[in-house]
């Protein structure tokens, strides 16, 4: 089973950062990641978490997103609405992806702030979006009851099976081919002098949100070293 880490990017509320370690024990989930939490280390966060007092304590702390993400085969963001530039999968989907990567890699599920959610940057950095149903007249859940949803989806997934797992480019390793791949558009003029983000985010969209095994991951590469050397 991948190693599931849950991810929580500015949480607001600590009670809710204590009911999500909890879900983390109850799942099996391999550890609780904050992004930029706040203190949230009240008694209140100790209370909501009873059970899991354990994973609030291993718990690790990032200042941004990009740093809990290193080493990450897998990142999936959850969100309730549609990010520019790519497609949101179904939750179910998303855990059938996460079951299927190599034994004792890591995957993350990465939410948002209650409020607001994760921003367009966050959602893109993650690569692959996924959304859980709910109803239209209250669409929106609370933050420790979708990452139960999550989590037990994945559990789920893996309980019940999928594909012999294989290996996969880590969400780091891809970002040095985004960077490769930039160059080399660049390079060749596939991509403008003048608002290059913007013009390169479906490209960064594409590749993150697909599964690279090395071999494929160094395919890419090599074209965009190709890509490079065509300019000299």
């Amino acid at each position: 089973m991948a190693r599931v880490r849950v991810v929580l990017v500015r949480p607001e509320t600590s009670a809710n950062v204590g009911a999500c370690a909890r879900v983390v024990r109850n799942t099996g989930a391999f550890g609780l990641d904050l992004v930029d939490p706040g203190d949230f280390r009240t008694v209140e966060c100790w209370r909501t978490a009873w059970g899991a007092h354990e994973v609030l304590e291993q718990a690790r702390v990032f200042d941004h997103l990009g740093a809990a993400l290193v080493g990450a085969s897998l990142a999936v963001a959850l969100t309730g609405r549609r990010p520019a530039g790519g497609p949101i999968e179904d939750v179910r989907d998303a855990a059938a992806a996460i079951s299927g990567i190599e034994k004792d890699a890591v995957a993350a599920l990465v939410f948002g702030p209650e409020t607001n959610g994760l921003t367009n940057d966050e959602l893109a950095l993650c690569g692959r979006a996924a959304s859980i149903p709910a109803d239209p007249a209250q669409p929106s859940y609370n933050l420790s009851h979708a990452v139960a949803i999550a989590a037990y989806e994945v559990r789920r997934a893996t309980r019940r099976g999928s594909a012999e797992p294989c290996q996969l480019a880590t969400h780091d390793e891809k970002q040095c081919l985004l960077a490769l791949l930039e160059e080399g558009l660049l390079a060749v003029s596939a991509l403008p002098a003048v608002n290059t983000a913007s013009a390169f985010a479906e490209w960064r969209a594409l590749v993150q949100r697909t599964p690279l095994t090395p071999k494929e991951l160094k395919l890419i590469e090599h074209l965009a070293r190709k890509l490079k050397q065509e300019r000299r």
